[in-house]
């Protein structure tokens, strides 16, 4: 890969971490007390009901991921119009709002108030939970576009300070929420909902000073228009399993457990997304290079950034798993004291399912770099829908609610196989078992040393909760880390890891 693309992506993982240190120490901050402050009944509520408009957000996800794509490939040529394909995605995202506001009035409406299992004091505040969620996804629809130009100029020290504003919006809000009388269910939707809003603006002012492209107008092109959405069409099946199915989740714990149940699965998340993010910040730095080299056809560059981008993500993923594998309840007791039942196992089994996830990740982004992919989509939209399916069965058969998790795990591992298949067919160079032999193989045995390692030493060391969790967090990173330095990286990637931390160091 020449120099200029890795200097890029490493000035843009270092400031996305920036970002991800302020965004994970507010946000632990801030669940832990929202939580005391709602409740288990009421915060296990605000998870169900809000999780069901997250489900017709599917059609925006589908359309982002078209966004980006045709936003980027048009940065990455020599004579594009981007401002062009900047208007027709926004009149796209436009009525896909639209029809996310009929869906939701017309079907979410209906399921708050008869199918799910709210306790009857909880339905006059979950209806306005839900109403209020429907206007915060709206506007996160419409606000997509300008967030992808700004991904796509790789522009990432704005979209962490834009982030940053959001974060410490939500930390205002916790003091608000305490301070504020009346229903702290209905006050806590209201108020991210202004955050929305005021998160709206600075993408929407930021865009339109900065950028000529995003400067809207009045462009006729049904081509286009047709183009973003026969990609969207397909897009939105994989969008359908993955937010069907985690949103279906939990709603089918909810029929057969409680919002108690939803309140443990929503802690679990928590915990697990800011894992999630932390990996994703550097995704997201990688996205739009991959876009890029696939549509200037540089394959050889390519292959080497996906062998990369794979092996990094899965190593980010170990070095938190190892340490919260055997330290979930004590963080668990400290953050929030009394947690709900089923917790702990949603923490652990869901970052085992992320792992999977994430070191697949650069390899749907090269599928998705190219625009053929109905036959991609209905296949691993197919397996995917088993997470749901598999599940429910488990469940009905009386299976324990985290036993969904492990389904995922399976499901996950599945589609890594798949995703490698229509890789190699999209991309010929590329190889199937250098990417197992260097990615895969190398991870799963320095995850499994280090879990192994890490669990002897966890039978031996014995003291009160806090200095437990610091022994054992510090042992597991001078465990592992030094063997993904010596087993994991080759030469090239530690001197690309080591020049990225020097750059920083200088600034």
């Amino acid at each position: 890969m020449s120099k200029y693309s890795n200097k890029r992506i490493a000035k843009n993982t270092i400031i996305l971490y920036c970002r991800m240190a302020v965004f994970l120490v507010v946000s632990l901050f801030t669940a832990r007390i929202i939580y005391n402050t709602l409740g288990v009944e009421d915060y296990g509520t605000f998870n169900l009901v809000a999780g069901i408009i997250v489900f017709f957000s599917f059609l925006n996800n589908g359309l982002s991921a078209a966004t980006k794509r045709y936003i980027t490939a048009e940065i990455g040529k020599d004579f594009g119009n981007v401002n062009h394909v900047f208007n027709i995605c926004l009149q796209a995202h436009i009525i896909i709002a639209v029809i996310v506001l009929i869906c939701s009035e017309l079907i979410g409406v209906w399921a708050v108030n008869n199918w799910l299992n709210i306790p009857s004091e909880n339905i006059y505040a979950a209806n306005w939970v839900f109403q209020i969620s429907i206007i915060m996804t709206m506007l996160g629809i419409v606000q997509s576009p300008f967030g992808a130009v700004i991904v796509a100029h790789e522009r990432m020290g704005i979209y962490a300070y834009i982030t940053v504003i959001d974060v410490i919006l939500k930390l205002l809000i916790v003091f608000l929420i305490q301070e504020i009388c009346g229903n702290k269910l209905i006050i806590y939707s209201i108020l991210l909902l202004c955050a929305s809003i005021i998160s709206f603006g600075i993408n929407y002012i930021y865009c339109q000073k900065a950028f000529k492209s995003c400067q809207i107008r009045k462009i006729a092109d049904n081509d286009l228009l047709k183009k973003v959405f026969s990609f969207m069409s397909w897009s939105i099946l994989g969008q359908v399993a993955v937010v069907g199915t985690n949103q279906g989740i939990s709603v089918l714990i909810n029929i057969f457990y409680s919002v108690v149940v939803n309140a443990a699965l929503g802690i679990s998340n928590t915990i697990t997304n800011i894992v999630s993010n932390f990996v994703s910040n550097f995704q997201i730095a990688f996205n739009p290079q991959i876009i890029k080299l696939y549509n200037n056809k540089d394959y050889s560059d390519l292959n080497i950034l996906i062998i990369r981008a794979s092996k990094i993500s899965s190593y980010l993923i170990i070095i938190f798993l190892v340490p919260i594998c055997f330290e979930t309840d004590n963080l668990l007791t400290l953050w929030l004291g009394n947690y709900p039942q089923y917790s702990a196992q949603f923490v652990v089994l869901t970052l085992f399912s992320i792992y999977f996830e994430c070191i697949g990740a650069p390899l749907w982004m090269t599928v998705y770099s190219q625009s053929k992919i109905k036959i991609y989509q209905i296949i691993i939209s197919a397996v995917y829908s088993l997470n749901f399916f598999v599940g429910w069965l488990i469940l009905y058969i009386g299976g324990l609610p985290y036993s969904v998790m492990w389904v995922r795990i399976c499901v996950f591992i599945m589609l890594i196989g798949l995703r490698l298949f229509f890789v190699k067919k999209y991309l010929p160079l590329f190889s199937i078992m250098r990417w197992l032999k260097e990615v895969l193989f190398k991870s799963l045995y320095i995850m499994a040393f280090s879990l192994a390692l890490v669990g002897i030493i966890n039978q031996i060391v014995d003291c009160n909760r806090v200095l437990h969790i610091v022994v054992i967090t510090a042992l597991s990173l001078l465990c592992t880390i030094p063997l993904i330095s010596m087993m994991g990286l080759d030469v090239t990637e530690r001197k690309y890891i080591l020049n990225m931390l020097k750059s920083k160091i200088r600034r």
